[in-house]
């Protein structure tokens, strides 16, 4: 594994950290430290485009280059709608359903990514993103509970 292996791996870690920190904090209403995460997450959006050129010139797997696509276009995506253009697209369906099926397939590029590179770490990936599935868990059953009081 090269530099920009363990970049996407230690960009893997922080995507979902972020993700899990960000869905526990929406849970429990504190929306304004939510903010500090998007940042995070457009942070991001460089080393995957590093990434990206490298896995280019070199030749990688065109999985790993799909991944990365997807990944970036996640990213993208949200910058743009949270943070320049200030859309506020989860409040319908029409607009958040994309958006849900581009965040799965930024964090299922980013899982399978970390296994195409190393299939050890990539099932020590899979600890966060089960993490991120229970966060999500976690946050739709709060979100649940406060709509029926």
């Amino acid at each position: 594994m090269d530099i920009f292996d363990w970049i996407f791996i230690i960009s893997d870690f922080i995507f979902f950290i972020s993700m899990i920190v960000s869905l526990l904090l929406m849970a429990n209403k504190k929306m304004k430290t939510v903010l500090i995460v998007g940042v995070i997450l457009a942070v991001l959006i460089l080393p995957i485009i590093a990434i990206l050129i490298n896995y280019i010139m070199i030749g990688k797997d065109l999985r790993l280059i799909l991944y990365l696509i997807l990944i970036l276009l996640y990213l993208v995506a949200e910058f743009l709608l949270d943070r320049v253009f200030k859309i506020d697209f989860r409040s319908k369906l029409s607009t958040h359903i994309p958006y849900i099926i581009l965040e799965w397939a930024a964090a299922f590029s980013f899982l399978y990514g970390a296994i195409v590179l190393d299939k050890v770490i990539g099932w020590i990936i899979a600890v966060p993103f089960w993490a991120f599935i229970g966060a999500l868990i976690y946050y739709l059953i709060k979100q649940r509970k406060a709509n029926k009081k």
